[in-house]
């Protein structure tokens, strides 16, 4: 039986990172929010910021530093350099052309605030890209990754790419595309609307002060993982070691995020009041704050749960961080949130989100609620889904059976668990086992 000391020691990064990373983000917006710095150059400049410290913080501690360096010529160094260089190159044209090519990424706000981030980001990630390419290929040596099969394509050597990795340096490529543009117009849209807006005082509008102060949260949520999608680099263990292949991965992740959340949980799946109810029965209040400002403790409670799960959100996106990857792998946290649940973030999410919205109390009568309360119950199955898909990427990682079969019994929901073993990771590991749905 493994102890809980040789399961923290199975984690990435250090328990203090998240908090270093959020204190710089906030120091920085402070510092500079009544500067006349733009919105946009704000939000490079913090993720800048971040990311340097993050980037020191596991250059510190890397392993290679014990290690001999591999023996190459300076020729086979600079051509490996080269090839991978060029293949950063092609990936960034590869973002570019996403934009062209999706009228999803159309939107002219959103293109202003590329056009002025393209200039001082490409200034920086050009000579950055290729220092640290050098660097990582003279200290750990060769290794022949999607990025270097994007550089073979780059110099038209075709017969020497390794497809397969090709592939799996295409579908990197793509989740870099969607989620960093993503998370690059949301930064820059919640740092905006904080900015313009600020902090309400608590004691005179006590309702708009949680609701904005739950926005700066999920503000620096953003902040935390926009790292993780603009930078990866084997020289500190961050490069996507895996990625999901399947369709259901895939599908069951994109659903959650712009365009396709519009789809699906503005209509298939909406739980939280119409429009219209919330004109003229909640009179644009939020429902938790309807339902509990007749009772002072219960909306004082319900507020200070609002705020204690988007923290929870945040000191799980932040643990991550600079690992940030949906449908992908770039190693293992098991310390910090992670310690009380495999899935922290999800059930912290999901947790709120039944807080904020009630729907099992919908204000338009009974059998809204019903309704109400299944379709969020289906927005919670969708997170089960994505729960697990991650988990059968993952289970390939020994390092991440170990630590699932230590959750098992030591989680905060070991409980369910016990009362129903098919909700258990052994169950699902030894069936995925058995019917060889684990991806190599």
């Amino acid at each position: 039986m493994q102890n809980d000391a040789e399961i923290r020691a199975l984690s990435v990064g250090k328990w203090f990172d998240p908090f270093v990373s959020v204190a710089i983000a906030l120091t920085t917006y402070f510092a500079l929010s009544d500067a006349g710095i733009s919105n946009v150059h704000l939000t490079l400049l913090i993720v800048l910021l971040t990311s340097s410290y993050l980037f020191l913080s596991e250059l510190s501690r890397a392993r290679w530093k014990l290690g001999e360096r591999p023996r190459q010529t300076t020729r086979e160094l600079l051509e490996r350099t080269v090839t991978k260089f060029l293949g950063i190159l092609l990936g960034i044209l590869f973002i570019f052309f996403i934009i062209w090519l999706f009228p999803a990424y159309h939107n002219a706000v959103n293109l202003g605030w590329l056009k002025e981030a393209a200039a001082p980001f490409f200034v920086f990630i050009v000579p950055v890209s290729f220092c640290t390419v050098l660097a990582t290929e003279y200290i750990l040596g060769e290794k022949r990754d999607g990025t270097y099969q994007f550089g073979l394509l780059a110099r038209l050597r075709m017969r020497e790419i390794d497809w397969k990795i090709f592939f799996d340096g295409l579908r990197e490529w793509l989740l870099r595309a969607f989620f960093l543009l993503i998370n690059f117009y949301a930064a820059v849209y919640y740092l905006s609307v904080v900015r313009a807006n600020g902090f309400p005082d608590p004691s005179y509008d006590f309702v708009g002060f949680i609701t904005r102060l739950d926005l700066a949260i999920f503000g620096l949520i953003i902040f935390s993982i926009l790292p993780g999608y603009t930078f990866a680099s084997r020289l500190i263990g961050t490069e996507l070691k895996r990625v999901d292949r399947t369709w259901f991965g895939w599908a069951i992740n994109l659903s959650c995020y712009p365009p396709l959340n519009a789809a699906i949980f503005g209509n298939w799946v909406r739980y939280v009041p119409a429009n219209d109810v919330e004109t003229q029965v909640y009179h644009g209040m939020p429902a938790w704050a309807y339902h509990t400002l007749s009772y002072p403790l219960a909306l004082y409670l319900f507020a200070g749960l609002v705020i204690f799960f988007a923290l929870m959100h945040l000191w799980g996106e932040a643990i991550v961080g600079i690992r940030a990857a949906n449908i992908s792998s770039r190693g293992i946290i098991t310390k910090a949130p992670f310690s009380f649940t495999r899935h922290p973030i999800y059930v912290s999410k999901c947790f709120q989100w039944a807080i904020l919205y009630f729907p099992f109390l919908n204000a338009i009568g009974l059998l809204n609620a019903i309704q109400s309360a299944i379709l969020f119950l289906l927005v919670c199955a969708i997170y089960v889904g994505r729960a697990l898909s991650e988990e059968r990427l993952l289970a390939v990682d020994e390092k991440y059976v170990r630590y699932a079969l230590y959750m098992d019994s030591k989680s905060i929901f070991a409980f369910v668990g016990r009362w129903f073993p098919i909700m258990t990771f052994h169950w699902r590991y030894e069936y995925w086992k058995r019917n060889g749905m684990l991806q190599s």
